[in-house]
């Protein structure tokens, strides 16, 4: 189960995800879930039905956190084929990709803005270039035909979450450059 959890808009690359999607092998077995509205929807839709993928995607459409959550803990893969629009707008870091690693989620991403910043290649998730289905597709069936792989990226991924970018390393920091030391305990107890 591939998920992606992305507004239907030009810079979440949805087009370019699913042009890799309909790239992976005939002999992996994969299904794929889209979880955001948006402007491109039908455009999405009718992509998929003339790439002969449509049978293999459901598109949930916006849903509230926890049922984004149960659908995070029902996937083996995230993706997000971020890139930057036409028009120059591109993601920052993705909230997504966090919340996915945070559930144990190998990440397939692009390397686009902050996001090499979170994923690091090959040891907490996948990267390949924006606007590259083929490279997309070689990451995703990598982790379809691998599962002890994607476990081990997930783990990694939520670790690193967890270190790096979790509040208790963040407010110990913060209390550091401020000068308040033990400050990160009295904010815990509170």
């Amino acid at each position: 189960m591939i998920l992606s959890v992305a507004r239907l808009v030009e810079k979440k690359g949805t087009d370019v995800l699913l042009d890799a999607l309909a790239r992976i092998s005939p002999d992996l077995h994969w299904q794929f879930v889209h979880v955001g509205g948006g402007p491109l929807k039908k455009e999405m839709e009718s992509r998929a039905q003339a790439l002969g993928i449509a049978g293999k995607v459901q598109w949930r459409g916006a849903l509230a956190q926890p049922d984004v959550l149960v659908e995070y803990r029902r996937a083996d893969v995230f993706a997000l084929a971020s890139k930057v629009g036409s028009d120059g707008d591109r993601d920052g870091l993705p909230n997504v990709l966090g919340e996915a690693q945070s559930q144990g989620l190998a990440c397939v991403a692009t390397r686009v803005s902050a996001v090499p910043e979170l994923i690091r290649d090959g040891s907490t998730g996948l990267l390949v270039e924006e606007n590259d289905p083929d490279g997309f597709a070689r990451a995703l069936e990598a982790l379809i035909a691998n599962p002890a792989r994607r476990r081990a990226l997930g783990q990694a991924g939520r670790a690193r979450v967890g270190e790096s970018f979790g509040l208790d390393a963040n407010i110990e920091s913060l209390a550091r450059k401020f000068g308040l030391a033990g400050a990160d305990r009295v904010l815990r107890t509170a």
